[in-house]
């Protein structure tokens, strides 16, 4: 095997880093996992660190110290700054002879539409939406972090309703079923003691995220205010998109791929009704569930920024021999 070319895909998250690699015909011959590495978070010494302990497993069985070629998909990519940092001072001591830095939303929307053009959108405990389109052009729009941005995340949708609660508590806003439930999942007995959970006990964004589904159900059940968040959350989450689909000129590629990923949209047609019928004031889309998890789209990437056709037996080759790894990826 050392004569044959080895691509890798990264993604290197808060929490670990995941490499995939695979021989240029798109059979995987190894996974390697280690640690975080958002630099923000571990430092650009300590993200390459893990970076090259997950490629150097994943290629382990290839005897070979550099793989050919290496796409990372990071999160912390979120400005100018951060790619120009990271390539001048990081990216030359990745184990990759040609290494591409994307962001990690990029990576997870390649591996969902298996590098057609469209858009993916992540709500979780925060949001962002990333789009390519034929041209192979990449935006990203959102991903803000909590307090200037993040809408229609798990969190923007807490947040809505501990605002909620305490307008109903003031006489401002409409009675609703959320104040019982928050009290109860808060443990608190009063809306007055919001306060002390959110200033005093400083609860985390996490915290606050997981209350996002007491609001999804309530609003399932037909509680208004519920309905009134949710359908928010899914009109700024549809925002993303159409604001993506402008700048990238993307108005003749109809019908528009979306790609759903994030808790938030576990809620399912509670969200993701309101959704689609925003999207459908502006264009044609079509909904689709991911192909392929985010490493594996960063491993797609590699093949495409190297020049190679995405054929239908380099995929097939893939998904095949993901099969065997599918435990771990």
């Amino acid at each position: 095997m050392n004569g044959s070319e080895i691509f890798v895909g990264v993604d290197g998250g808060a929490t670990k880093t995941l490499a995939v690699a695979a021989k240029r015909d798109g059979l995987i011959i190894g996974v390697g996992e280690a640690g975080p590495s958002n630099y923000h978070l571990v430092g650009l010494e300590g993200a390459v660190t893990n970076i090259n302990a997950a490629i150097k497993e994943a290629i382990k069985g290839a005897n070979i110290d550099k793989a050919d070629v290496v796409t990372l998909g990071l999160a912390g990519m979120d400005t100018k700054r951060d790619f120009v940092v990271f390539e001048r001072e990081a990216a030359p001591k990745v184990a990759g002879k040609i290494v591409y830095v994307r962001h990690d939303a990029e990576i997870a929307l390649v591996g969902a539409t298996l590098g057609s053009p469209g858009v993916i959108v992540i709500a979780g405990t925060g949001s962002v939406a990333g789009a390519r389109n034929r041209k192979g052009e990449y935006s990203r729009c959102g991903g803000w972090g909590h307090l200037v941005g993040d809408e229609g995340s798990a969190y923007f949708i807490a947040k809505e309703a501990l605002r909620a609660i305490l307008w109903a508590y003031d006489g401002r806003g409409a009675p609703t079923a959320l104040t019982e439930e928050i009290l109860r999942a808060l443990s608190i007995e009063s809306p007055e003691d919001i306060i002390s959970k959110v200033y005093v006990e400083r609860m985390s964004v996490r915290d606050l995220a997981r209350l996002a589904p007491l609001v999804t159900e309530a609003a399932r059940r037909g509680d208004s205010v519920a309905l009134q968040i949710v359908e928010e959350s899914a009109r700024q989450l549809a925002l993303h998109v159409v604001s993506l689909v402008k700048k990238l000129k993307m108005m003749e590629e109809q019908p528009i791929k979306v790609a759903l990923v994030g808790g938030v949209f576990r809620a399912g047609n509670v969200i993701v009704d309101p959704f689609r019928r925003f999207l459908e004031k502006h264009f044609a889309v079509e909904i689709v569930k991911p192909e392929l998890p985010p490493a594996v789209g960063a491993l797609l990437l590699s093949y495409i920024l190297h020049g190679e056709e995405l054929s239908g037996s380099l995929l097939n080759n893939i998904k095949n021999s993901l099969q065997d790894f599918s435990s771990r990826v």
